[in-house]
């Protein structure tokens, strides 16, 4: 049976608002013809000269537009032919014409945009960018859905100067938290040389890849493993795409990483390995024959275990542990080197903790340690080696905390309170002090109201009260090394000594020693011979009640608060007890490390400070945050003094919305030591009021080149799309 409708013809169903000027609907089928036809979606818009309905979920549009925009059409949309949409699924257009403002852009012949979460095969909207002296590179990625759980992205390119080539992703996912994903970018390259940095043709093509693959394998709740590889043919195409392989390269090597972890309730057991490709290397098609590789490395730690614990004061709490590792270290050409790069290392640490008392604010403990290795080296020639260290740390301390304020929830009669006050509670509202609570949901409206004013339709108030907590704690603590000997090999004992150019890694080191060479991390270690340490460390924490939930609760809990570290401030001295006979106290004073931070809602700053006494050395670091209305500003100092391998670098950029529309950020890093930029970032994103699409352009300059590239974001309905608008400085642009 067939029914015809003429005129203004509006049909309402659950999922969409469908307008037409006439319509044909068969009572039997269900499947309708309306001319002249329009549907609105929360979203997405359609309007076509013809619409065929062949069921609750699926149309056929002739001559249609589609949009996602809601509220300009004329923002950006695609025109086709036909259009079939599927509700729920996607959209496919095909022989469509990409409009902006009405303007035709692009032919498409066949694309499927997504309209709520479900993957769909089709084209991905084309990325372009620039780099000085190789012209515009465009790509053209093509998405593939295998299934619900793995799917593929292609993506072919031509470089204007380099060639033709593409990028190729696979995902899949197992199971929770098990997971593979497989990513490469292959080039024929008419440009590349090996070992040469020119931007003319060489007259020859020089096929060129980069490739990652990871794993990770949550096998049980106690077994998982993880495996990373990354690949090239040559190591100049780091140079060369560093917006590619710059997030996909997180060491100065590359290769295959291996990692397996099983946890027990007394114990855990790990094995990785390592065979890894020297990136530092003169020729880049090479392999780097004497880079030292793990073939494995085993590791056994148990979960220290308790002796005795009573309330007998010098016997409280006595515990013990064992932390041990076996590792086996290689070299593709073993005789490519003067120091000694083949050998097995069995490395054990045994310790044994005893918390003597606490009295009030006064607790005594210790710590020891055997620290020991033995090594057999791979050359028959080469006798083996040994060394072991007694590590004893004995520590008193006395803290002390001092709270300010009472944390709690106030509810407050809207008539108690005058409109001198409650412009006084906005106010510290605004400043992070003493917040109104909100407890209603905000309607998204456009632009905002006073908060205030809002508060006046309430009977009740409800002021939150926070609470601080200062933290004060004296630290004595006696670093003494109990016992100590190395015995074997005379060769490897001297390589070991020369510093960390020697070691294998940081356990190689002689243990007296191994404060004076090394990363800045190991130079802040106290001389363990026989020095004594004073801590001075102070925290203030805030205690803020919990947001209280009477639909979810119906009850209060006894500790309903939430605690937050807002600053800190630590200062570190060592004083050694057997050093020579002098007059000059720098000898016998070790390093001064001071440190100290500070975070609120608008700011973050950190400081950390290590002055040698005796050589007038330092290392630095520093780092601010700044948030303010419309700009948010950050720095980055590091500066050390120690030669071969000092440094002074600073980074520092900002963010900045002066309008609603705008948004402008930049980011530069700089090598005060060499005085030269190392790199630089500007972004520039326009994001028009419509909420229809975002345009970002980014202007990279390093060391090594120039590059400019820009994207348009559409809005497909993911949440994505919404925080990069309106959370504009939290999002990572730079």
């Amino acid at each position: 049976m067939m029914v015809k409708i003429e005129g203004n013809v509006r049909v309402i169903t659950k999922d969409m608002t469908l307008y037409g000027s006439h319509i044909e609907y068969n009572l039997v089928t269900g499947s309708a013809k309306i001319k002249n036809a329009r549907i609105l979606n929360s979203e997405f818009n359609l309007v076509a000269t013809e619409l065929l309905r062949i069921s609750p979920t699926e149309y056929l549009a002739k001559d249609a537009e589609f949009t996602t925009c809601k509220d300009c059409t004329e923002s950006w949309s695609i025109y086709g032919r036909t259009i079939r949409l599927k509700l729920g699924d996607t959209v496919q257009i095909r022989h469509g014409l990409f409009k902006v403002k009405g303007a035709n852009v692009i032919y498409l012949p066949y694309v499927a945009l997504p309209i709520l979460t479900k993957r769909k095969s089709g084209l991905l909207f084309s990325n372009i960018s620039n780099r000085v002296g190789e012209g515009l590179a465009f790509e053209q990625p093509v998405f593939i859905a295998l299934d619900e759980s793995k799917d593929m992205t292609v993506s072919p390119t031509f470089w204007a100067k380099r060639g033709y080539g593409g990028d190729l992703q696979y995902r899949q996912r197992f199971r929770d938290l098990s997971w593979f994903e497989f990513n490469s970018r292959q080039l024929n390259d008419s440009i590349y040389v090996p070992a040469q940095s020119n931007v003319t043709p060489s007259g020859q093509n020089f096929f060129r890849y980069f490739a990652e693959a990871e794993t990770h394998q949550q096998w049980t709740s106690n077994f998982k493993s993880h495996v990373r590889f990354t690949g090239a043919r040559d190591l100049d195409v780091i140079r060369d795409n560093p917006l590619y392989t710059d997030p996909k390269t997180i060491s100065s090597d590359m290769g295959l990483h291996a990692h397996t972890d099983y946890r027990r309730d007394l114990f855990s057991l790990t094995a990785e390995a390592d065979y890894m490709r020297n990136q530092l290397y003169g020729d880049p098609l090479e392999f780097d024959r004497s880079y030292v590789q793990v073939l494995p490395r085993v590791g056994l730690s148990s979960t220290p275990y308790s002796l005795v614990q009573s309330k007998t004061p010098m016997f409280q709490h006595i515990t013990m542990g064992l932390d041990g590792s076996f590792t086996r270290f290689r070299q593709v050409d073993r005789q490519d080197s003067v120091n000694i790069r083949n050998a097995d290392r069995l490395s054990l640490q045994p310790y044994l903790m005893w918390h003597y008392f606490t009295w009030g604010p006064v607790s005594l403990k210790s710590r020891y340690v055997l620290d020991q290795q033995v090594y057999k080296f791979v050359d028959p020639t080469e006798p083996g080696y040994g060394k072991s260290a007694g590590l004893m740390q004995t520590e008193v301390a006395f803290t002390m905390d001092k709270i300010f304020g009472l944390s709690y929830e106030e509810k407050i009669p809207i008539k108690y309170i005058s409109m001198r006050d409650l412009e006084k509670l906005r106010q510290n509202k605004e400043q992070g002090l003493a917040p109104l609570k909100k407890t209603e949901k905000v309607n998204p409206l456009v632009g905002s109201l006073p908060t205030f004013a809002s508060e006046l339709s309430k009977e009740n108030i409800i002021q939150v009260r926070q609470s601080y907590r200062h933290s004060q704690e004296y630290k004595f603590i006696h670093h003494y090394i109990a016992n100590q000997d190395e015995y074997g090999n005379r060769r490897f004992d001297q390589q070991v000594r020369a510093g960390q150019q020697g070691w294998f890694d940081y356990e190689d080191a002689i243990r007296a020693n191994e404060f004076q060479s090394g990363a800045p991390a190991i130079r802040n270690i106290i001389p363990p011979q026989n020095t004594v340490e004073l801590q001075w460390n102070n925290t203030l924490i805030r205690k803020t009640p919990k947001t209280f939930n009477y639909l979810e609760d119906d009850k209060f809990l006894r500790d309903n608060f939430n605690y937050s570290k807002m600053g800190y401030f630590n200062v570190s001295q060592g004083y050694l007890l057997n050093a020579p006979e002098t007059n000059d106290l720098r000898q016998k004073l070790t390093r001064l490390y001071v440190t100290t931070g500070y975070v609120t809602d608008k700011w973050s700053t950190n400081l950390a400070e290590s002055y040698f006494h005796y050589g007038n050395e330092n290392i630095f670091t520093a780092s601010l945050t700044r948030k303010f209305e419309s700009i948010n500003i950050f720095s980055n100092y590091s500066y050390n003094s120690f030669k071969p391998n000092s440094t002074n670098a600073l980074s520092f950029g900002g963010q900045v919305r002066p309008v609603d529309v705008l948004g402008l950020a930049m980011v530069k890093s700089l090598d005060l030591e060499a005085n030269r930029a190392v790199r630089t970032v500007y972004s520039v994103d326009f994001m028009p009021n419509n909420n229809c699409w975002i345009f970002n352009l980014n202007y990279l300059q390093s060391i090594v080149g120039s590059r400019t590239s820009m994207n348009i974001m559409f809005n497909f309905g993911d949440d994505r799309f919404d925080r990069y608008r309106t959370d504009y400085f939290a999002a990572k642009r730079l």
